[in-house]
């Protein structure tokens, strides 16, 4: 292979990385078990001390997967009306290694616009940083054609990719209501930079934007049950916007005591002229009246992308707990209803 040849397929092989660094977030099908990652009005929302975890393994299938992980811990105070939270979370691709890893900080501030209605608005902070290696990529000396052979190693001298981290900026606001709330957030608003091989400042972050909302329905009819039996029926979906890319994720869950079943739709893309991606989602989870929740989620595409990727499974794990002195435990009557899912 000539030496321009060799230069086109490289610089190819950056774009490549480019692009992907400028791709959309990495996205949970139980988006509502990782609340902070979600929106950071959220931090605090249950009025409880929370601490949670989500893992993602998708498309076991092929021979080079996508993982992701967060946990977060978060606390809110009935004497400052705010809530504090910090979130750890890794997502990673396993054919070029590229890894990403962050540390986030949030707060968020509680205003009781009346005594049904109340709005509160959050901000976050995240420390980010992205490796990889290029040890994967394949170049056409390595390809013996004749033989149908491959080459272990190409003669072109290729570096590493150095580790490079950033800052990212967070805004969100959430209202809400005593079966019904709507958030709104966005993410990377100072767009920062995010490749390993920065020209012109054109690798700058996509921000995303996106439109939460969940409603409630208790289902108490004495026909079939005693009122105030624990059941209810939770309605929630999440539009998001990055770039060119526009989707929507809707699911319903029904609570039976302790156990919670449910059904989604990731996914549902807005634009006719982008690849189709979109999974139906299956969950089952228990959450006990102890404070612990946990849920198990399988997403099976129905998209070009296809049942040989064998969908992806998503697990959760979530604690509460009322945590500081009598008073403030006995103001658990406060909490709202239509978080029951979130808390």
């Amino acid at each position: 292979m000539n030496q321009n040849l060799k230069s086109t397929f490289f610089v190819l092989s950056l774009l490549l990385l480019c692009f992907q660094g400028r791709a959309q977030d990495f996205q949970f099908s139980q988006f509502y078990a990782a609340p902070l990652y979600l929106n950071p009005a959220l931090t605090g929302i249950s009025q409880e001390t929370r601490m949670g975890s989500v893992y993602r393994k998708q498309w076991p299938g092929l021979d080079y997967q996508f993982t992701a992980f967060t946990a977060y811990l978060d606390h809110y105070s009935f004497d400052h009306k705010s809530g504090v939270g910090l979130s750890v979370s890794s997502f990673s691709e396993e054919f070029l290694k590229l890894n990403t890893s962050d540390i986030s900080g949030y707060y968020a501030y509680n205003l009781q616009l009346s005594e049904r209605v109340a709005f509160q608005l959050g901000t976050q902070i995240s420390y980010i940083q992205k490796r990889g290696t290029l040890e994967n990529l394949l170049f056409g000396d390595q390809i013996d054609v004749f033989n149908q052979a491959l080459f272990p190693s190409s003669a072109d001298a290729v570096g590493g990719l150095e580790p490079f981290s950033y800052f990212s900026v967070g805004l969100g606001g959430v209202f809400t209501w005593d079966k019904l709330w709507i958030g709104i957030s966005g993410h990377h608003l100072n767009r920062p930079n995010l490749a390993f091989y920065v020209r012109d400042g054109q690798t700058q972050h996509w921000p995303k934007y996106s439109i939460q909302a969940g409603y409630t329905i208790p289902l108490d009819d004495p026909e079939f049950w005693e009122e105030g039996s624990g059941k209810f029926v939770h309605l929630m979906a999440n539009y998001k916007r990055q770039g060119p890319f526009q989707f929507v994720d809707a699911g319903l869950q029904v609570l039976l005591n302790q156990l919670v079943i449910g059904v989604g739709f990731r996914s549902l893309p807005i634009q006719s002229d982008l690849p189709k991606r979109e999974s139906v989602i299956g969950l089952v989870g228990l959450n006990l009246s102890s404070g612990l929740a946990f849920g198990y989620s399988y997403d099976y595409p129905i998209s070009d992308v296809g049942s040989q990727t064998l969908g992806s499974h998503e697990l959760s794990l979530r604690y509460q707990f009322f945590y500081g002195s009598p008073k403030s435990r006995g103001q658990r009557s406060r909490v709202l209803p239509c978080f029951s899912y979130l808390r």
